[in-house]
């Protein structure tokens, strides 16, 4: 009778899985919940992101009905299978659930856009632990003699460290590579691309080690972080992926910028990065104009929304390195201070979705800013 008590917790929280997949994980990595509560995982959905919502809502509809649930919400199978899209609590908490992203086996090239393959378990999860590379299964260890005994790994379910995607960063390219709309056109523009010899990658740069158990069963010092590092949560961190390089000219200087990442910056439909220029001589501040990156899509030689481009009528994206060229002369005592911030959303684009109200999403946020003396 002892032993049927001692396993009742285990099997309600076991079957608790298939009912509130991400909560249920809450219970072992609260740090870990806590951050993809705030992440652009968990407010992917139209309930959450009134970008997607405002793009959904503006975007012509078929009887294929809602065609985002792959990577916007695919944890709600009546939206990712059927395409209908409802108001559900899979949409405001889970869209995009911590088993969903841990089961993701291999992602499948595809022409319009690629596919996550998931191996369907609940209790089988893959992550990435270097020196843990292997499959684990819950294991104790003992000490003092065997009155103490520590778990090594989970009790609740499978561990496997030996999927390469989850090191490389390759595992999200199910949806963060490209998406060809009904003309083949790509409206992303991540031109992504990590290879085994690089030093950054998805992970690294949007998942940095941070401070705090990453399970409370068998304390770490730091973990991954999911609260997942970019344009919403630790923008400034960005910045050491960017290098400004300064070379002057007669009457201008030209502003070099070396991007480190794995793919192009600011590709996303609608979305603006901006480079601030200011010197500072004599106690005066001269402010330069600002220098735009940015996207803009078209159909038949005019702007047009993503959906229905077919080509593009402006690119100052910045892909491996970018010049930019201010027309003014530096002088001997100049102090220059650049600054690059990213929109999520441009204030144009704000007002064709009819989101210029919610000035939170054309909030410029600072990715790097850095002091010149000449």
């Amino acid at each position: 009778m002892r032993i049927f008590f001692l396993f009742l917790p285990l099997f309600f929280l076991c079957n608790a899985l298939y009912a509130n997949e991400s909560k249920v994980c809450q219970k072992c990595h609260p740090i870990i919940y806590e951050e993809y509560y705030t992440s652009s995982h968990r407010n992917s959905s139209t309930t959450n992101n009134p970008v997607h919502k405002a793009m959904w809502e503006a975007y012509p509809k078929d009887e294929k009905g809602y065609t985002c649930a792959k990577c916007h919400s695919p944890s709600d199978s009546e939206a990712l299978q059927k395409g209908i899209l409802s108001e559900n609590e899979i949409q405001s908490e889970e869209p995009i659930s911590c088993v969903f992203c841990h089961t993701i086996k291999n992602v499948q090239e595809g022409e319009h856009a690629n596919i996550n393959i998931t191996t369907g378990e609940k209790q089988e999860f893959y992550t990435a632990e270097n020196g843990k590379k292997g499959n684990a299964t819950y294991e104790t260890k003992s000490s003092w003699f065997g009155l103490l005994k520590e778990p090594k790994s989970s009790p609740y379910h499978k561990i496997d460290y030996d999927n390469e995607g989850y090191y490389s960063g390759n595992i999200c390219m199910g949806c963060h590579s490209h998406t060809n709309n009904e003309h083949g056109f790509d409206i992303i523009m991540l031109d992504a691309l990590i290879n085994k010899e690089d030093k950054n990658s998805c992970v690294t740069c949007h998942m940095p080690q941070v401070l705090g158990t990453k399970v409370t069963i068998n304390g770490t010092q730091t973990h991954a972080y999911h609260g997942i590092a970019g344009i919403h949560q630790m923008s400034e961190k960005m910045g050491a992926y960017i290098e400004f390089q300064i070379s002057k000219k007669s009457n201008a200087f030209v502003v070099t910028l070396i991007n480190k990442a794995n793919h192009a910056l600011f590709g996303h439909s609608l979305r603006q990065g901006i480079l601030k220029a200011t010197i500072n001589r004599g106690g005066k501040n001269i402010e330069l104009e600002p220098f735009v990156f940015e996207r803009v899509l078209a159909k038949d030689g005019k702007e047009a929304m993503p959906w229905n481009a077919n080509s593009v009528l402006k690119d100052t994206l910045i892909y491996a390195k970018k010049d930019v060229t201010f027309a003014q002369e530096l002088q001997k005592g100049d102090k220059l201070t650049l600054t690059l911030t990213v929109q999520r959303i441009s204030e144009q684009g704000a007002k064709k979705l009819g989101v210029e109200a919610k000035k939170e999403l054309t909030k410029s946020r600072v990715l790097k800013s850095e002091k010149f003396e000449f």
